[in-house]
């Protein structure tokens, strides 16, 4: 028979049988497809060049320049809040509680590294960090510096481990000792019991297929102007001015507007009264923070002011006044203080958040509505009050149980609560914003799994996608049931969308049935409208940027021995394995160590001191690190794996559906390959794939007698040569083929194969 050409649509599709998908592909990894044709993806590598890490795992990048052409990324961990800056992140997570503890605060345990804490109403978490100074030494142990705590016996006790085991049994640490707590941790991952660190959520709720549970950390932040603008999910809004010389700490925008003047008026009051009298209310607003002759610093209007001259204050005053300059700040404590998300307006220079606190005069304490939207004035953070002179309000919406994300189209916001989705969009005073239902019957699965790319929005659904373009449609999708089939519920609120432009891709990394952490990635191709998919462990990808590469975050929490091991041991249990994969390699003091698989947090199958490490002995509470640094990885840069030093090959492959020779009437045997491929791009000097032709009689049957030549680049000048042909014995009524690549250095792009394909009977 003459050369058969194999001839492949682009995309890996997964909805049938491999038999039923014939001229397709049905399986990869590490491939996309470019041109209609496949390549392997590019590599990636550490941003960071100085050994600066972060801690916690990260939900969300968000990129901007600022005025002065500072490259900045914002992030929100589990545990703390950065900015990098130069592949340096700096901290600045805003401080909660701040002490100075009674003396000798230090218990320690000779031979432990568990140090006990007593620090009377502390009001921490699990996984917080403090940091103490003015400590003295206890059992050979310097305690100044930042520390995770890692379990809270009571209210006026916490535990950390040192950074070495004590000397002794015994109490210290001076009576100067200083502790200044990060606000609360929270958690990594979703917990279906009691966790530490994050909010409850309601039977049934956010993120939760099963019922009850602790949901994880999620952030939502944007740049305001060159300021940044964060919130927790179920949590305050931050406000960190930008301070990229000492890297000031974040505070919340409810401080913030109570120390930003308003206005100025004049007053009239006697010593020690907690009414005074305005000459000009205008403007005013309960919870404004006032400052003047007599005024005692912090004092704010209360709730009991009947909008009159007369103006009742929290604190009385302590000299008298008489037409005195009285000056008041927005009210600070009418900002939203929980909030599920927050988005900016960037053309109409909004801040809104969605699920929100709304607003009463009567009251600083309202109660948290999960489906009300509430916007602050145009170009003004700090003004939350409804006025006639102003733009603040709030709109509750009809349909779900709660809101979970906002995304920025260009001529409106859309808005999905759990079951619907609404645009927002501007129509100036007196209602300000128009709410329009677009869908009632659509899901998402995670308020960070939605991206607009060239104003089409696309989102991934809890059991389909979908894409908006004008109206709500189900974006058809070739590998539905491989997706759902094989994904962890209860997880769903770690997938996380990111956006690939240079290769018209969005991606989305989720969790599989059987792990916690997101291992597994889908992209569609909105050019091609094609599918494919692979194994890759990104807790977030910047979705919008300002930098050369596409860039995301590997990263695990921090663990730490749960008890003591020997050399030999090759069951290591750890405090928390949670965000750990399912295999890899940990660090402990100097000593590398592989594991194979894990079982709760228990690492096993470990093989001691590799990569030229002494196995050894490590005492309870030592450091544990995963074997690739907490990082921003900058994506499409060279062929590696480059986390690691030295690198890693990147194993890609990718397999066609069966094919047959006349509808399988005959067996085939295929004795020769004509390989098309180009190795552009390649670093190593002789780059090569394997071609794998794999056989079966019939759809039911297992493959057999896979042969399966190399296929090596020879020469680049004057044209780049490579294997011209390869001799198999193949024989089968239906086969498929495959290619892979497993060297350092290698880059390839398939064309068009061709086989040599002989008749060879019916049995």
């Amino acid at each position: 028979m003459p050369l058969q050409k194999v001839e492949l649509r682009p995309g890996v599709n997964r909805e049938s049988t491999s038999y039923a998908n014939e001229g397709g592909f049905f399986a990869g990894d590490k491939v996309r497809f470019r041109s209609g044709y496949a390549e392997k993806i590019g590599g990636w590598e550490n941003i960071n060049v100085n050994g600066s890490t972060f801690f916690g795992v990260c939900r969300m990048l968000w990129n901007w320049i600022s005025k002065l052409n500072q490259n900045l990324v914002g992030m929100g961990t589990s545990q703390k809040v950065y900015v990098e800056q130069g592949g340096t992140y700096y901290d600045i997570t805003p401080l909660g509680n701040s002490l100075t503890l009674s003396s000798n605060p230090f218990s320690t345990t000779s031979s432990s590294r568990l140090v006990t804490v007593t620090a009377s109403g502390h009001l921490t978490a699990i996984g917080t960090y403090v940091n103490f100074s003015g400590a003295t030494a206890v059992a050979s142990l310097t305690l100044n510096g930042q520390y995770e705590i890692q379990s809270v016996p009571n209210a006026n006790q916490f535990t950390i481990y040192a950074s070495a085991t004590a000397s002794s049994t015994t109490t210290g640490g001076g009576s100067l000792v200083i502790a200044k707590f990060d606000i609360d941790a929270g958690n990594a991952v979703y917990s279906s019991g009691v966790g530490w660190g994050g909010p409850p959520w309601g039977s049934g709720g956010w993120g939760s297929s099963t019922g009850a549970g602790v949901e994880m950390r999620l952030w939502s932040m944007f740049n305001y102007g060159d300021d940044l603008i964060f919130a927790e999910r179920g949590g305050e809004i931050y406000f960190w001015t930008i301070d990229t010389t000492s890297w000031s700490r974040a505070v919340t925008l409810e401080e913030k507007a109570n120390t930003a003047i308003k206005g100025t008026t004049l007053g009239a009051f006697a010593s020690g009264v907690t009414t005074i009298v305005l000459d000009d209310t205008t403007g005013l607003d309960t919870g404004a923070v006032l400052s003047g002759s007599g005024i005692v610093t912090g004092t704010y209007v209360t709730t009991a002011w009947d909008f009159s001259n007369s103006v009742t204050i929290s604190q009385a005053t302590n000299a008298s006044a008489t037409l005195s300059a009285i000056s008041f700040s927005y009210s600070g404590r009418h900002v939203p203080n929980e909030v599920n998300y927050i988005i900016d307006s960037p053309v109409n220079d909004f801040v809104i958040s969605c699920g929100s606190t709304p607003y009463d005069p009567t009251s600083f304490a309202t109660t948290f509505d999960p489906l009300l939207v509430r916007w602050s004035d145009q170009g003004n953070a700090y003004e939350w009050v409804p006025a006639t002179t102003n733009q603040s309000g709030e709109q509750g919406l009809s349909h779900g149980s709660y809101i979970v994300t906002a995304n920025n189209t260009r001529q409106e916001i859309l808005i999905w609560t759990d079951t619907a989705l609404f645009s927002m969009q501007y129509v100036g005073p007196p209602f300000v914003w128009s709410f329009t239902l677009l869908d009632q019957d659509i899901s998402i699965a995670s308020q960070n799994a939605v991206l607009t790319v060239n104003n089409v929005v696309y989102w991934m659904g809890r059991d389909k996608f979908f894409m908006y373009s004008g109206r709500v449609e189900t974006l058809p999708c070739t590998l539905r049931q491989l997706v759902y089939n094989d994904i962890n519920y209860d997880q769903l609120s770690q997938v996380a969308a990111g956006a690939n432009e240079g290769y018209n891709e969005i991606w989305w990394f989720y969790p599989s049935a059987n792990s916690t952490i997101n291992d597994r990635y889908v992209i569609y191709n909105y050019l091609e409208r094609i599918w494919y998919y692979g194994n890759l462990n990104r807790t977030f990808w910047a979705q919008h940027t300002q930098r050369i590469y596409p860039f995301a975050t590997f990263n695990v929490q921090q663990a730490y021995l749960a008890t003591s091991i020997n050399s030999s041991v090759t069951t290591i249990a750890l405090t928390d394995t949670s965000t750990f994969p399912m295999s890899g390699t940990i660090s402990i003091n100097s000593e590398k160590i592989s594991y194979a698989a894990k079982d709760g947090n228990t690492l096993t199958g470990c093989v001691r001191g590799i990569e030229g490490t002494t196995a050894g002995s490590h005492e309870q509470y030592a450091y544990v690190t995963f074997n690739v640094a907490n990082q921003i990885m900058l994506h499409e840069v060279g062929n590696d794996d480059a986390s690691v030093s030295p690198a890693l090959p990147i194993e890609a492959f990718i397999e066609s559906s069966d094919f047959d020779i006349q509808d399988g009437q005959s067996f085939g045997y295929v004795w020769r390959m004509l390989p098309d491929l180009n190795f552009t791009g390649s670093t190593g000097s002789s780059p090569s794939v394997t071609l794998t032709v794999r056989p079966r009689q019939n759809s039911g049957s297992n493959y057999t007698n896979a042969d399966s030549p190399v296929v090596t680049r020879t020469s680049t000048i004057p044209i780049q040569q490579y294997t011209g042909q390869v001799y198999t014995r193949v024989r089968g009524r239906q086969m498929a083929f495959r290619v892979d690549s497993t060297d350092l250095g290698v880059a390839w792009q398939m064309g068009m194969m061709r086989i040599d394909v002989k008749p060879d009977g019916r049995r």
